[in-house]
């Protein structure tokens, strides 16, 4: 009798599953992702578009990155621990008010009274004649809540890098929309800085970004992020401080989001060689896999009139939305940060040549391409085929 219920049960439940692929069928409902990816579209996931690979590949990363969590028995929400939580919040702040600072500032002036006008002109004037300084103890605690290793992200260090003997120029690649991968992996990192041996490394970033837009520039300057110009990382590394930069800039993050291979923007730019040369620092190649689809696809159309719009504005251009992992502003994705060996660049040179500049620049491209194609493996991203643009 048992057994006959069972199978009048399983009849019954039957049609109810074939009614539920028919709807995945039909509305694509079976792509869709928990946690919801790049809300308000988050049924147009295309993993199954043929030139969707790369894409594909991030996502089955994202499941392999559950599944260890899993074996290390831990849940995949923001609260299994205190650390965790308290990370995840000072990631959410920053990232948040990295894209919302500035559109902010804008909404403010244009839309609030004499009064908001005065009072957001003067927090600028002020903080102009006291920049905030960048504090130690504030760095040492976000680097001791490893955020990106307690949310399944990676590090592997290849070479050899000692910045206890001389400091290094870091170059992160892909830009993506955050830098989530260098910054949790290595710079806020405390297993990243022992394993090259550095106390901080100062991560040079858009310049409204750092001095310009309210709170998130005070924020980040607590936690030694610079503007990103010349005479800064100059400074920095005529003082024996370590410089990350991210050498594709804002052009870079227009290529973010492509689902069919990564594309790196790097043929044409030459300064951060310029600036090895002549501080004598050596070059440290350093690539985040996953980082460029952390915040989903890049689904909009007219790609192509968007790059050289970004490329013409010097600014970002692209889909943006600030719900990822657990529909909060956190990169969605197992983020695996490769770091390379250090490519020396011999004595300073006050002023080198472009043919200097030009071999250096060969060499860290074919050093880079070298790095990503030897760790693909070993990332999870075996297939994924890398482009220099």
């Amino acid at each position: 009798r048992a057994t006959r219920r069972r199978g009048a049960e399983a009849q019954t439940r039957a049609p109810a599953r074939v009614s539920a692929r028919a709807a995945n069928a039909m509305f694509g409902l079976g792509q869709l992702r928990s946690p919801t990816w790049h809300v308000p579209i988050p049924f147009l996931t295309g993993e199954d578009r043929p030139d969707a690979a790369l894409w594909r590949e991030h996502l089955a990363n994202r499941h392999r990155m559950g599944r260890e969590l899993r074996a290390r028995g831990v849940r995949d929400v923001p609260w299994s621990s205190f650390d965790r939580a308290l990370g995840v919040a000072m990631t959410c702040f920053t990232f948040g008010l990295w894209i919302v600072s500035g559109a902010g500032t804008i909404a403010m002036f244009a839309l609030g009274g004499a009064w908001t006008r005065a009072i957001v002109a003067a927090y600028a004037i002020a903080s102009l004649f006291s920049a905030r300084r960048f504090s130690q103890r504030v760095y040492d605690y976000c680097a001791a809540l490893e955020v990106g290793e307690r949310n399944g992200w990676g590090l592997i260090v290849k070479g050899d890098v000692d910045c206890a003997r001389e400091a290094h120029i870091f170059c992160s690649h892909p830009h993506g929309l955050f830098c989530a991968g260098v910054s949790l992996n290595l710079i806020l990192s405390r297993r990243g800085l022992d394993a090259v041996r550095a106390r901080s490394i100062r991560l040079f970033v858009h310049s409204l970004l750092a001095s310009v837009f309210p709170v998130v520039k005070d924020w980040l300057r607590t936690l030694g992020f610079q503007p990103c110009t010349a005479a800064h990382m100059r400074r920095a590394l005529d003082a024996g401080l370590n410089a990350a930069i991210v050498p594709g800039g804002v052009k870079e993050v227009v290529w973010s989001g492509r689902v069919d291979r990564e594309r790196l923007y790097l043929k044409n730019v030459f300064g951060f060689c310029k600036l090895a040369l002549q501080t004598g620092a050596p070059l440290v190649p350093v690539y985040t896999f996953g980082e460029s689809l952390s915040v989903g696809p890049d689904w909009l159309p007219f790609f192509e009139s968007r790059r050289r719009l970004s490329y013409l504005l010097d600014a970002p251009i692209r889909y943006l939305s600030l719900t990822q992992r657990w529909l909060l502003p956190f990169p969605n994705g197992r983020l695996v940060t490769v770091v390379g060996a250090p490519l020396a660049v011999g004595e300073r040179t006050e002023n080198p040549t472009r043919r200097q500049v030009g071999e250096l620049h060969a060499r860290y491209c074919a050093a880079l391409l070298e790095l990503i194609e030897s760790t693909k493996e070993e990332a999870g991203y075996g297939s994924q085929v890398t482009e220099l643009v």
